[in-house]
């Protein structure tokens, strides 16, 4: 059957339920760096207290995955952690400006991406020790629960409530088990956020919302789907230690169980530009990392928000590659694109490309008929959105 994309994204968010006591671990935090520059602290010291802020009316929230935060975006970035005078000062500077929470919020967000780098040292030296927000703010590094920390402790003085999450989370090194394992242990070493935006309960990882590790090395790098994602996306790779926080409603199928979580095949591999062009990785399909030969599948990719235009002058044309086959995929009544292939023997792998350029120019709006028309007599580029392997 073919997904109802509109009953997916449907969401009855319930009230949060009381928080329980956690038996995790201890909060994993940065090193310190060395200390501030005397001068500035001194200058920085004498700045008056943040005025208190006069309550504004706050205007209708639209969708958040297509909301513009081009704003809070953009201010977040005036206020370099050299320059900060106190966590009261940063919450005030950051967040004064903006009614909504969901603004606050994302203002915050973007300051950690912009400011905090993840301390990969300490991490795979296994010397973390336990920091405070004022610790992270002083040394500009932090771990997965420096960042939530010190999103808890900027969101609390802007007005927010929002708390820290620990649990298990689906990051870099993460294998899932052979089909037939046995099911591990539950395992915590995550931390992120839970935070009431206008509202709403919203699911936010600040610390993968800055940036990622490849091999021990840290790159920092924008991810705002991190802000942004839905309960059904975010319980794919964080598990909290209270199922309660995976925010599902009855129905959205409630709370997943750690044996569906952790033993969730592997998806197929996912490349930047496929978050770029504001697809969706739960609803890709097919689902897994694997796909036999001498079978027929199908292949299903839709946007992000069912409010994203589908309208070809909007879109690049996207392509499964098959060895030197390319099948273009269609509009389908889903409100997607979805295109049937056979997948043959001799091929390892099968990928997803959106078409980039033709003849050197944008190929954005080119078309379904028109790529037909010009494959194999023009000049192409592609962009790589996923891959399966085949067995």
């Amino acid at each position: 059957m073919p997904l109802n994309l509109s009953a997916f994204l449907m969401s009855v968010r319930p009230p949060l339920p009381p928080r329980r006591t956690s038996r995790g671990p201890p909060p994993i935090p940065p090193r310190p760096s060395r200390p501030p520059d005397v001068d500035l602290a001194r200058a920085l010291a004498r700045r008056p207290p943040p005025p208190p802020v006069k309550p504004q009316r706050v205007a209708p929230i639209a969708c958040l995955e297509c909301r513009d935060f081009t704003e809070p975006d953009a201010h977040a970035a005036l206020f370099p952690r050299q320059s900060v005078a106190s966590l009261d000062h940063l919450a005030h500077d950051l967040t004064a400006r903006f009614a909504s929470d969901t603004d606050k919020a994302r203002a915050i967000f973007t300051w950690l991406h912009h400011n905090i780098a993840y301390d990969a040292p300490s991490f795979f030296s296994g010397n973390i020790r336990p920091a405070t927000a004022d610790s992270t703010l002083s040394s500009g590094l932090a771990v997965c629960d420096g960042y939530a920390g010190l999103f808890v402790a900027l969101a609390a003085r802007a007005g927010i409530e929002a708390r820290k999450i620990s649990g298990h989370g689906k990051g870099v090194g993460f294998l899932p088990p052979d089909p037939g394992a046995p099911v591990p242990p539950y395992s915590s070493g995550h931390a992120w956020n839970c935070a009431l935006l206008d509202g709403t309960w919203r699911l936010i990882d600040p610390c993968w919302g800055a940036g990622a590790l490849h091999g021990t090395t840290y790159q920092p790098g924008f991810a705002p789907r991190w802000f942004t994602s839905s309960p059904i996306d975010f319980v794919r790779t964080h598990y909290p230690e209270d199922p309660a926080y995976q925010l599902l409603s009855s129905d959205e199928g409630g709370p997943v169980s750690w044996e569906d979580y952790i033993m969730e095949p592997a998806g197929p591999t996912i490349f930047l530009d496929f978050y770029a062009l504001s697809l969706w990785p739960a609803a890709l399909q097919p689902p897994t990392r694997d796909i036999h030969a001498h079978t027929h599948v199908s292949f299903q990719l839709f946007k992000r928000c069912e409010h994203m235009s589908m309208a070809e002058a909007d879109n690049f044309v996207f392509i499964i590659s098959l060895g030197k086959e390319r099948i273009p995929l269609a509009p389908n009544d889903a409100g997607g694109w979805s295109a049937d292939a056979y997948i043959p023997s001799g091929v390892q792998e099968v990928s997803l490309y959106s078409v980039t350029t033709v003849d050197g120019r944008d190929a954005k709006g080119f078309g379904l008929q028109a790529f037909k028309s010009a494959l194999g007599r023009k000049a192409m580029t592609f962009g790589g959105l996923a891959r399966w392997n085949v067995i």
